[in-house]
């Protein structure tokens, strides 16, 4: 396989990585919500979740230094919050 192929390999890797992220994201959103909602103490709940939306960030910036500004698409959205349902991240 050449050095082209590679690339695209691992920029294919790496976003699945971000995919997964968000995965991790939204599912602790929901966990969030529900101990919030059942009148819990949410705090650690959403302290996890600031702390993946964080990671998110710090990992689309690496992304984009590894791979380009354009690499990413519309995957990124101007608040760091996921959205799959609206064709951007």
């Amino acid at each position: 396989m050449d050095r082209e192929g590679l690339s695209k390999i691992r920029r294919a890797e790496l976003l699945a990585r971000l995919d997964a992220l968000d995965s991790q994201i939204e599912a602790q959103a929901r966990r969030a919500k529900y101990v919030s909602d059942m009148g819990w103490n949410a705090v650690l709940s959403e302290q996890r979740l600031n702390a993946l939306r964080d990671s998110r960030q710090l990992y689309v910036s690496a992304l984009k230094h590894l791979l380009g500004e354009d690499a990413l698409g519309a995957r990124e959205a101007p608040d760091s919050t996921p959205n799959r349902f609206s064709g951007r991240l």
